[in-house]
């Protein structure tokens, strides 16, 4: 069964991992919904039905027969990639500057919040085939969940039948909008001139914007508004343009957008080093996301920032 880091990190003895853990959730909005699957191994392999070889039922004629038909699968692999660091003290500093805050846990904290950023950078723009880390949602969602704003490279402001046509590729459910803060305040100025802004609290007790009363918009420093797309439309790179997307997820084991680990977030401390006077605790993580059904999430791309229609 599936939970999310924050409450695994109850679960754990260790205080300086439970706050690394805690730090880690704070500085990604992301993570605070995504539920984390422990696997065995370093990969996870799931069978997806394709969508080229379904089942077939038929009618048939008294004493007729029927056309024997099995669906077909695809097997799909989420592999584990290694993310981490070592955060360096030296004990003079350690020992003489720590009167106020303890220099070596600024330096876990920092540490920790450089994890959670990179990891939610990685979860939108990550692609396994050019770097060490593992793909993203850019990567991950496939051709025919994917809407376009405009059928060009210049891209057009987002119109609320668009984001509603988004929501409706998604039959297993939408748990939550992800979008960056640009978007976020075009859709906030239209809606309070009809009353239509609705907020909800978190597991966290953080204020969240809804849409449609009930599914939650993710806000995420990390989807830039610099997108850059082809002549089509369709998302081509992280930078170089002037658009930005939306996604629409849905969250969970067996047919939704998961996070994957072995061992979850692990620290190390090593108190006196070889090389140097000091001490280190090593901050590491073997994870990724797998998406088990490709219907659990959608992309809108080519919004421009500019007033919704």
């Amino acid at each position: 069964m599936a939970i999310t880091l924050i409450e695994s990190a109850k679960l754990s003895q260790n205080k300086l991992k439970k706050g690394v853990i805690q730090e880690v959730v704070k500085a990604s909005p992301i993570l605070k919904m995504l539920p984390f699957e422990t696997i065995v191994g370093n990969s996870l392999a799931y069978n997806r039905e394709d969508p080229d070889n379904p089942a077939t039922v038929q009618f048939r004629p008294v004493d007729g027969v029927w056309t024997e038909s099995t669906a077909k699968y695809t097997q799909v692999t989420a592999s584990l990639k290694i993310l981490g660091g070592d955060a360096d003290v030296d004990n003079f500093i350690q020992q003489t500057r720590s009167n106020i805050n303890n220099q070596m846990a600024n330096a876990v904290k920092l540490k920790s919040k450089a994890m959670s950023h990179t990891f939610e950078n990685e979860c939108v723009y990550g692609d396994a085939d050019v770097e060490n880390g593992f793909d993203g949602l850019h990567n991950l969602v496939s051709t025919s969940q994917s809407l376009t704003m405009a059928e060009d490279a210049t891209g057009a402001p987002l119109s609320i039948a668009k984001l509603d046509e988004l929501i409706d590729l998604m039959v297993n459910g939408c748990d939550a909008l992800i979008m960056n803060k640009n978007i976020r305040r075009r859709l906030t100025q239209y809606l309070r001139p009809l009353g239509s802004y609705t907020t909800k609290r978190d597991d966290y007790g953080n204020f969240w914007m809804t849409w449609g009363d009930d599914i939650p918009i993710i806000v995420s420093d990390f989807i830039t508004q610099t997108e850059l797309c082809d002549a089509n439309g369709m998302f081509s790179a992280k930078t170089g343009g002037q658009t930005s997307s939306i996604f629409a997820v849905k969250f969970g084991e067996g047919d939704g957008l998961v996070g994957i680990q072995n061992g979850g977030i692990e620290t190390e401390v090593f108190e006196k080093l070889e090389t140097k006077d000091a001490s280190r605790t090593r901050l590491k993580w073997y994870c990724g996301i797998a998406l088990y059904s490709t219907l659990s999430l959608a992309r809108l791309g080519n919004i421009t920032d500019a007033a919704i229609s």
